[in-house]
């Protein structure tokens, strides 16, 4: 009879909430940090099938520009789309949300030719499956965080400021 002792660990949910929640408690902003990294990933996630449902003109900028960034408010979070601006395509918003017909000014309404809406980055939203890998990448990170010891030590290693 062989000497030893077997020891299987079955986790629920409840217990990774509840290290989640210690940590939020013990050390917030390692846990805003690792929050915005797992909505950057999840984001990123995103970006590709975004970038194959984008109209390709002559250029191609506009599928160049669609990116993945850590939203400005509301931290934790990120935003997927078309980057607009100096550096972006200043017509992003034309594509995806087209152009009416009439156009009204001071002198009176006029006629002109209407460009149809291309609403792919709706499209790649709603569809069930992105949104399944990129709630997946979003726990994945998670628990690498639990997981991986270099991955934490990169986490919890960057403090500005007077933080804990």
């Amino acid at each position: 009879m062989p000497a030893g002792v077997i020891v299987q660990g079955k986790f629920d949910k409840n217990y990774d909430q509840l290290r989640i929640g210690f940590l939020k408690g013990s050390n917030p902003s390692a846990f805003k940090r690792l929050g915005t990294f797992a909505t950057l990933n999840a984001a990123r996630t995103l970006q590709k099938p975004m970038r194959d449902k984008a109209p390709r003109g002559e250029t191609g900028n506009l599928r160049k520009k669609v990116v993945a960034r850590k939203a400005r408010f509301n931290n934790p979070a990120a935003v997927v789309g078309i980057k607009g601006g100096k550096n972006g395509v200043f017509y992003g918003w034309l594509v995806v949300g087209g152009q009416g017909t009439r156009r009204s000014t001071k002198n009176g309404t006029f006629s002109v030719k209407g460009v149809r809406a291309r609403p792919f980055v709706d499209q790649v939203v709603k569809q069930r499956s992105n949104i399944n890998r990129a709630v997946e990448s979003y726990s994945n990170t998670y628990a690498a965080f639990y997981n991986d010891e270099p991955f934490r030590n990169t986490i919890l290693r960057f403090r500005r400021g007077n933080q804990r």
